[in-house]
């Protein structure tokens, strides 16, 4: 094994100024520095001016730094990196093995010491080795149109960026024989760092992927969790006593995979062992040394085979994303901007109608009601007789029917069907999933006949969207004999990928998919906010203000597009009359507000839309309001005060790099039985108008309104005058 021993002068040429003077704020201000990579001798450098990583390839590959360009006013130029630690760690037939295995000679870790930083080769001759890298562009995990259902139609799909591949191969003969390939992604305009792993089998008859650990970094506490080991953490009471209420580190590492793939911090120090004279076990004592790790919580397990549609394992994705600040709006935009990103498809943004109503006469009712008030998208909702998987050419006909009456009013038409769980009493059995027999197995040729039923019925009816319920929900299956996994270890790596491949296959034909689980960047559009299934049998004002609080939470997660909030227009799991909103026409309009207002799409579920001409006019009061202001209701929230039912509450939309002066809507709730009379001071810092010297205000687009707002420190003092049960919005635009 190498021996050499390098030592690298870090100072001033690595860490200061490396990535130059940022004046601009990446979630105000388009920034358009392209991300790139280069190379000065045995460093790899990738940066997009806001954020860079640099590795090494000599003595081995490695990262050693990772570093922030922050606005001057959230910290500027700053470095993350603690300490050189494991690249990638792969264990393949039950071996571990290290990919890259730089490490340094010093077990201090408390923090970096540029200026005598020894790096090492791996201790141990079987590793993988840094072969070569190369660079190429992002690719589209599948195809997307911008500007499809009303998204945005200015989105870079792919995103624009830079990959780069790094290879490795094994430094004994006596090792599998696979090249693991490392890539790593950066985008254009975002702090973001993705990576993931390819393992490729090069020769012999096959190689598992036992257990797989795609990333790690030694970073610095603020940008990873704090663990004392003597000092308090920022959020200890005075005696000592740790709060749950911790910071939230800056260092944000999400996964693109719903399932068994996870990013956790656990504690460095017991890896640090710096033994002074007089103190053997001082270790690194009164530091706190976060060490993110990235895995598989169970195998993969994946066998890679010499079949050609076999022969490459590939990992999920881990990303990245580095704030530079706690505060917990500043987060939530950051990782909306990610999404908006990566899975732009979840800016679609159709107003849809579930309908219980299946025969004809019900739905050209339906059909012709959701067409008079601007409804866009009709689902075939559970319970209404709908069956996705039905290959009778008489009912198919009677569908495509139905759906070429819906088109003929500009109206889509999607359906339901439960996919998965609780399907185990539904499919043959030899689909079940062992040891879960309530499910079925997506990794079991139970995938090919719904795939295959599936495409059928859209290729012949003109369906365009599916709302699949009880999609592949991370449940292991033992069966040996199934078509698409090997036994238990890989059921659910398998299960995953198969339902991933279902979502992509469900794009590449435009179908838009609603599905309760993390399916975002494989296809998916909607999941659920701010729910419980049981909410919605609560009486209706009860539901109302429970579901306006859980989805004021759920907004920091989430954009408002990437999910549906449910409104049970006919009795609903029990609720009974208390609970459903027919003829009830005060509580229908609130919630049809609410939730357009958040620009959210709500499950609104019954016969068809209406049954009075006043319930009509709401429904188009609304809708056309949500139609006018739609690109900026569908933009993520400011969050200004949270729902309590003792006061006003509301929420900021902002749109920063919108295409008119419109730059926020600032929604207003007062769910009393009393006027307010008071005034707001509102942060507008995020709709990108802060910096002027006024902005034009106007209520409920009433142009009697619209007065100029002076702002100081990016606020404008707004006066509310609300009326009881009232909601209001203001319109936010830059001064021209």
């Amino acid at each position: 094994m190498d021996k050499k021993v390098i030592r690298l002068m870090i100072g001033a040429a690595m860490t200061v100024s490396c990535l130059g003077y940022n004046q601009q704020d990446w979630l105000i201000d388009e920034i358009n520095t392209p991300a790139t990579v280069s190379v000065d001798g045995d460093q790899i450098t990738m940066s997009n001016g806001i954020v860079s990583r640099t590795f090494v390839t000599s003595p081995a590959f490695g990262t050693i730094d990772v570093v922030l360009n922050a606005p001057l006013n959230f910290g500027g130029e700053q470095s993350v990196f603690r300490a050189v630690t494991n690249e990638t760690m792969l264990s393949l037939n039950g071996t571990q093995y290290l990919v890259g295995g730089l490490r340094q000679a010093s077990t201090f870790r408390a923090y970096c010491n540029r200026t005598e930083l020894s790096l090492l080769p791996p201790n141990s001759e079987k590793y993988f080795k840094y072969s070569n890298h190369s660079t190429s562009l992002p690719v589209a995990p599948f195809p997307w149109t911008p500007g499809t259902r009303h998204s945005p139609k200015g989105v870079s799909w792919p995103p624009k960026g830079v990959v780069l591949t790094v290879n490795f191969m094994p430094s004994s003969a006596s090792m599998p024989q696979v090249l693991v390939s490392l890539h790593f992604q950066m985008l254009t305009g975002v702090p973001l760092i993705q990576k993931w792993m390819s393992v490729k089998l090069l020769s012999g008859q096959s190689v598992v992927v036992t257990a797989a650990t795609v990333d790690q970094l030694s970073v610095m506490p603020r940008f990873g969790a704090y663990f004392s080991h003597g000092a308090q953490t920022p959020t200890s009471t005075n005696n000592g006593a740790a709060s749950t209420a911790v910071p939230l580190p800056l260092l944000q590492s999400l996964t693109d995979q719903a399932h068994v793939a996870q990013c956790r911090w656990v504690d460095d120090f017991y890896n640090s062992a710096d033994p002074l004279p007089g103190c053997e076990t001082c270790r690194d004592m009164g530091s706190s040394e976060p060490l993110l790790t990235c895995n598989y919580t169970m195998g993969p397990g994946a066998v890679i085979t010499a079949a050609s549609t076999k022969n490459v394992f590939e990992s999920y994705k881990v990303m990245h994303l580095i704030s530079d600040s706690t505060d917990l709006d500043r987060h939530s935009l950051s990782r909306h901007r990610v999404t908006e990103a990566l899975a732009p498809h979840v800016m679609e943004n159709p107003i849809f109608f579930h309908g219980t109503s299946n025969d004809d006469v019900g739905f050209k009712k339906a059909i012709d009601q959701m067409a008079e008030v601007g409804f866009e998208m009709f689902i075939y909702s559970f319970g209404s007789g709908f069956d996705l998987e039905s290959q009778d050419p008489a009912y198919l006909n009677k569908i495509k029917a139905q759906i070429q009456y819906a088109h003929s009013k500009g109206i889509e038409v999607g359906g339901y069907d439960l996919i998965c769980l609780q399907r185990g009493s539904t499919v043959p059995k030899k689909y079940q999933a062992v040891g879960h027999e309530e499910n079925a197995c997506f990794a079991s040729g139970w995938y090919d006949d719904l795939n295959a039923m599936v495409l059928n019925f859209v290729n012949e009816t003109g369906l365009s969207m599916l709302e699949t319920d009880g999609p592949y929900g991370g449940g292991s299956c033992s069966s040996t004999e199934h078509e698409h996994h090997f036994g238990l270890d890989d059921s659910v790596y398998q299960q995953t990928q198969y339902q991933n491949e279902f979502y992509k296959e469900m794009r590449k034909l435009n179908v838009f998919v609603n599905q309760p689980d993390n399916y975002y960047f494989q296809g998916g559009s909607k999941s659920t906010l701010g729910y419980s299934e049981k909410q919605y049998s609560l009486p209706r004002w009860r539901d109302l203000s429970v579901s306006r609080m859980g989805l004021y939470d759920d907004l920091y997660l989430h954009l408002p597009t990437q999910g549906w909030m449910f409104l049970p227009i006919i009795d609903y799991e029990g609720g009974g009359p208390d609970a459903s909103f027919s003829g009830h026409d005060k509580a229908y309009e609130w919630a049809v507000a609410q939730y357009l207002g958040a620009g959210v799409a709500a499950c609104y579920r019954g016969s068809s839309p209406y049954n009075n001409t006043s319930m009509k006019a709401k429904l188009q009061k609304w809708i056309s309001f949500y139609k006018r202001h739609r690109e900026t209701l569908t933009k993520a929230v400011v969050h200004v005060r949270r729902p309590d039912m003792q006061s006003w509450d509301g929420w900021l939309h902002v749109n920063p790099f919108s295409g008119s002066s419109e730059v926020g809507l600032f929604m207003v709730f007062n769910p009393t039985q009393q006027s307010i009379d008071t005034h707001v001071a509102l942060d507008i810092y995020y709709t990108g108008a802060g910096s002027s010297s006024s902005v034009k205000v106007t209520a409920n687009d009433d142009p009697s309104t619209t007065a100029m707002f002076a702002t100081s420190n990016a606020r404008v003092v707004l006066p509310l005058k609300l009326a009881p049960e009232s909601i209001n919005y203001f319109v936010i635009e830059k001064a021209q």
